[in-house]
């Protein structure tokens, strides 16, 4: 959804899907990235998704799809552009090498186009470039070091043509910097440039459009592919002067240097060849040397060296003792006499004192209990001489229950066919993200603008995957103020910002401050009347604060307050036109909020308002029709003869009134 493949959402906690629409929208990113289309997250789209890339859409919101370069429809209504650097407070980047990056970064779009650019020190260039971290108030927040690296803004008023750099990324500034960790912010600017000057991603692989970071090519003599010269071209036109699509150079020849004057000829001269000296080395003082005769010199003496034995012997050689003395002989230890076996003696006499005999150990009789459990005594009936034997059992007191076999549970509910549209109440509705959501069971509807739409009803379980898989209904729903969804199922509730369940949950409805012998919650709602929560179940509603995570003090309270409604409601919710609705049976009430009382003490058929189904109750084609065969009626007793007796009293009052008035 972030870069245009999913329709986006009115709110920031993201649009609900379904299966199918995530696998299209995967399909589109594969055929945009040049992948092979499978429409599912196989290892090479998984590693497409964890490439750094470029902030912006690669898809607009109902544009047409096209390959190759996009240009997005705006541009400079002049060439001569102006930038300039806002973020000077760079601690960990030079800026003087970031403006030097930035001006080589803009000369390679003007190479190829009319384009010319100009540094002033303003804040009223036509492009203005910063370094943020985070959410920096344009809705596209900074994710850290990782994936999203910068963005850019098309031509135009207001933030049109300014560049935002992620201040957290590893930026190499230098044409020479090859760190594998870094990243190369020459071909980043270059990218977000384009952007500037009003051109799209391309689905061109290799493009510098290309929306994923390809990595440094070429350093500072980067030279612009054919495909996003097109595109600049058919903004800004082709440079006058240029010739073959590129802007000429002009080198002039170099000049030949001046030869020096020539130098005088010296005149021959004969050589003379240097005395050789003696090829032994010079021994000062040592004896015999002779005198040096450079025409003849003779070879130094050396006496023999003596010479000695290989393995001289030595035959006065002294005798050693051994190093370690042998070791003497173990001592001998007596043998120690075996101890006399116990069970030879008198079982009363002490074997190490034979003459102490101990007397025998009195212990008093003790019957254990008969702990045995008591059974009928068998029955062994007579036979009788007939062919057929018959059994006659005294009438006794059964004393044990008969053992129960225990039923087996499955994990997952039975399948049940889908409800019936038009002929079925309802377990809980809510307004999430705009739409009305209706459930019932196992499956839900959704209710836009233009009514129901196709393809409903759904099972529950597709849209939010968390929920439990043996799920049968859901007792109540509502979105939070803060557009997260509360689902109420029997004695526990769960919380999705989107469709994936937020950690933690689910969690008892204790947590939220309710009693807990409450079984399950009926409805629950945002009142507009004052914006509070309200939670319903059986005769008791209570009122939520959303800021405390807590039920308030002086509640619950009970239902006869919303008057005409009655108590066990199957659904409440809020619908755009600020009205409030209570649902019970096949019908609900249109409830007035600054009465408190409902508007109509009959109820309206839900299906033919809600669902757009057929008001004719004697037609025969299936989920066009609701067979009601019972009037409904509100939770106002018409029947009770308290009512006329006080309706009288009140008759009575008001005429002593204009009696006395007049």
């Amino acid at each position: 959804m972030k870069f245009g493949y999913l329709s986006p959402s009115p709110h920031s906690a993201g649009a609900l899907r379904t299966e199918e629409s995530v696998r299209q929208a995967i399909r589109e990113l594969q055929q945009f990235s040049g992948l092979p289309v499978t429409g599912k997250l196989d290892d090479k789209t998984i590693k497409l998704l964890k490439r750094p890339r470029c902030g912006l859409p690669d898809i607009e919101p109902h544009a047409q799809r096209r390959k190759r370069f996009v240009p997005q429809g705006q541009r400079w209504p002049y060439t001569n552009l102006t930038w300039s650097l806002q973020s000077t407070n760079l601690k960990e980047l030079n800026t003087y090498e970031v403006r030097f990056v930035f001006s080589k970064a803009l000369e390679v779009w003007a190479r190829h186009s009319k384009l010319t650019f100009r540094e002033i020190d303003s804040d009223r260039a036509d492009i203005l470039v910063y370094f943020h971290r985070g959410d920096h108030g344009d809705n596209f927040a900074f994710d850290g070091p990782g994936q999203i690296l910068a963005h850019a803004f098309f031509p135009g008023t207001g933030r049109g043509g300014d560049a935002h750099f992620d201040l957290d990324e590893n930026w190499l500034t230098r044409e020479d910097d090859n760190n594998a960790d870094g990243t190369s912010l020459f071909q980043v600017a270059a990218h977000e440039f384009g952007h500037s000057l009003g051109l799209s991603h391309s689905s061109v692989e290799g493009a510098l459009m290309y929306p994923w970071y390809q990595g440094m090519q070429n350093g500072f003599n980067y030279e612009l592919p054919e495909d996003d010269r097109l595109g600049i071209q058919a903004l800004y036109g082709v440079y006058e002067d240029q010739k073959w699509d590129f802007r000429p150079t002009y080198h002039p020849p170099p000049t030949p240097p001046t030869p020096p004057p020539p130098r005088p000829t010296p005149p021959p001269t004969r050589p003379t060849r240097a005395p050789e000296k003696p090829r032994y080395p010079y021994y000062p003082g040592y004896p015999g040397y002779p005198g040096y005769n450079p025409q003849n010199p003779q070879k130094p003496y050396y006496p023999e060296k003596p010479s000695y034995p290989e393995n001289p012997t030595y035959p006065n050689k002294p005798h050693y003792p051994e190093k370690q003395p042998p070791y003497p002989e173990k001592p001998y230890y007596p043998q120690k006499p075996m101890h006399p076996d116990r069970k030879k003696h008198h079982p009363h006499q002490n074997p190490y004192n034979p003459n102490k005999v101990y007397p025998p150990k009195q212990y008093p009789e003790h019957t254990p209990p008969d702990r045995r459990i008591p059974h009928r005594p068998p029955f062994y009936p007579e036979k009788t001489p007939e062919t057929t034997t018959t059994y006659t059992y005294p009438n006794y007191p059964r004393r044990y229950p008969e053992r129960t076999r225990r039923p087996t549970h499955t994990n997952y509910p039975k399948e049940r066919a889908p409800p019936d549209t038009c002929d079925t109440n309802y377990d809980a509705i809510s307004v999430i993200r705009t739409e009305v959501f209706i459930f019932k069971d196992r499956y839900f509807w959704r209710i836009g603008d233009n009514g129901l739409l196709p393809g409903y009803p759904a099972e529950i379980t597709r849209m939010w995957r968390d929920l439990p898989r043996n799920l049968t209904h859901v007792d109540a729903v509502y979105e939070r103020p803060d557009n997260k969804i509360v689902f109420f199922i029997g004695k526990q509730f769960y919380v999705y910002p989107g469709d994936r369940l937020e950690r933690g949950y689910p969690k008892p409805l204790t947590d939220l401050g309710l009693p807990a012998s409450l079984e399950k919650i009926d409805g629950a709602m945002v009142w507009g009347h004052n914006g509070k929560t309200y939670f319903y179940s059986g005769n008791m509603y209570w009122r939520f604060d959303e800021e405390l995570m807590k039920v308030e003090l002086d509640y619950p309270r009970d239902m006869s307050m919303w008057r005409g409604v009655g108590q066990d409601i199957d659904a409440v919710f809020q619908w755009k036109d600020g009205k409030t609705y209570f649902f019970k049976g096949k019908g609900f009430w249109k409830f007035n909020d600054l009465r408190m009382r409902v508007e109509n003490e009959q109820q309206t058929l839900s299906a033919p308002f809600w669902m757009g189904c057929s008001r004719n109750l004697e037609g025969s084609i299936p989920g066009s029709k609701a067979p009601y065969t019972v009037a409904l009626s509100s939770g106002i007793k018409h029947n009770n003869p308290n009512n006329y007796f006080f309706t009288i009293i009140g008759l009575s009052v008001i005429l002593k009134l204009c009696a006395l008035i007049t």
